[in-house]
Protein backbone atom coordinates (compact mmCIF):
# COMPACT_ATOMS: atom_id res chain seq x y z
CA UNK A 1 0.00 0.00 0.00
CA UNK A 2 3.07 2.43 0.82
CA UNK A 3 4.91 2.21 -2.53
CA UNK A 4 1.16 2.02 -4.14
CA UNK A 5 0.60 5.11 -2.48
CA UNK A 6 4.07 6.71 -2.95
CA UNK A 7 3.37 5.78 -6.79
CA UNK A 8 0.17 7.65 -6.78
CA UNK A 9 1.80 10.92 -5.58
CA UNK A 10 4.75 10.37 -7.93
CA UNK A 11 2.46 10.15 -11.19
CA UNK A 12 0.33 12.88 -9.75
CA UNK A 13 3.36 15.07 -9.74
CA UNK A 14 5.85 14.11 -12.49
CA UNK A 15 6.82 11.18 -14.46
CA UNK A 16 8.56 8.94 -12.48
CA UNK A 17 12.34 8.15 -12.90
CA UNK A 18 13.15 4.80 -14.17
CA UNK A 19 14.66 3.78 -10.62
CA UNK A 20 11.28 4.76 -9.02
CA UNK A 21 9.33 2.75 -12.18
CA UNK A 22 11.73 -0.66 -11.82
CA UNK A 23 11.20 -0.34 -7.77
CA UNK A 24 7.16 0.06 -8.06
CA UNK A 25 7.45 -2.58 -10.82
CA UNK A 26 9.59 -5.32 -8.24
CA UNK A 27 7.32 -4.56 -5.29
CA UNK A 28 4.28 -5.13 -7.09
CA UNK A 29 5.54 -8.53 -8.54
CA UNK A 30 6.64 -9.56 -5.07
CA UNK A 31 2.70 -8.45 -4.31
CA UNK A 32 0.93 -10.37 -6.90
CA UNK A 33 3.90 -13.13 -6.97
CA UNK A 34 2.40 -14.16 -3.39
CA UNK A 35 -1.38 -14.40 -4.79
CA UNK A 36 -0.34 -16.28 -8.01
CA UNK A 37 1.34 -18.82 -5.74
CA UNK A 38 -1.86 -19.08 -3.24
CA UNK A 39 -4.48 -19.41 -6.09
CA UNK A 40 -2.02 -22.21 -7.73
CA UNK A 41 -2.02 -24.16 -4.60
CA UNK A 42 -5.91 -23.65 -4.50
CA UNK A 43 -5.98 -24.78 -7.86
CA UNK A 44 -4.26 -28.11 -7.67
CA UNK A 45 -6.11 -28.58 -4.31
CA UNK A 46 -9.86 -28.01 -5.67
CA UNK A 47 -8.37 -30.29 -9.42
CA UNK A 48 -7.69 -33.04 -6.96
CA UNK A 49 -11.06 -32.92 -5.26
CA UNK A 50 -12.64 -33.08 -8.75
CA UNK A 51 -10.89 -36.05 -9.48
CA UNK A 52 -11.77 -37.80 -6.39
CA UNK A 53 -15.33 -36.77 -6.85
CA UNK A 54 -15.24 -37.80 -10.88
CA UNK A 55 -13.79 -41.00 -9.58
CA UNK A 56 -16.69 -41.63 -6.93
CA UNK A 57 -19.26 -40.89 -9.52
CA UNK A 58 -17.85 -43.48 -11.79
CA UNK A 59 -17.74 -45.87 -8.86
CA UNK A 60 -21.36 -45.15 -7.99
CA UNK A 61 -22.47 -44.94 -11.63
CA UNK A 62 -21.14 -48.71 -12.35
CA UNK A 63 -22.51 -50.03 -8.69
CA UNK A 64 -25.89 -48.64 -9.74
CA UNK A 65 -25.20 -50.66 -12.69
CA UNK A 66 -24.81 -53.72 -10.98
CA UNK A 67 -27.74 -52.77 -8.52
CA UNK A 68 -30.36 -52.42 -11.49
CA UNK A 69 -28.99 -55.34 -12.94
CA UNK A 70 -29.72 -57.43 -9.95
CA UNK A 71 -33.14 -55.76 -9.38
CA UNK A 72 -34.27 -57.03 -12.90
CA UNK A 73 -32.86 -60.84 -12.67
CA UNK A 74 -34.84 -61.20 -9.04
CA UNK A 75 -38.03 -59.85 -10.76
CA UNK A 76 -37.74 -62.44 -13.29
CA UNK A 77 -37.22 -65.26 -10.91
CA UNK A 78 -39.82 -63.36 -9.02
CA UNK A 79 -42.51 -63.64 -11.93
CA UNK A 80 -41.41 -67.30 -12.58
CA UNK A 81 -42.08 -68.38 -9.09
CA UNK A 82 -45.01 -66.31 -9.01
CA UNK A 83 -46.20 -67.88 -12.59
CA UNK A 84 -45.65 -71.65 -11.44
CA UNK A 85 -47.55 -70.87 -8.25
CA UNK A 86 -50.56 -69.61 -10.33
CA UNK A 87 -50.39 -73.02 -12.23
Amino acid sequence: MREQKKMEQILADRTPTEAEARAYLACARRYFTGFEREARAHLKHVDKELEKLYQLQFNLTAERGVAQRRVEATQGVLSSIEELDDR
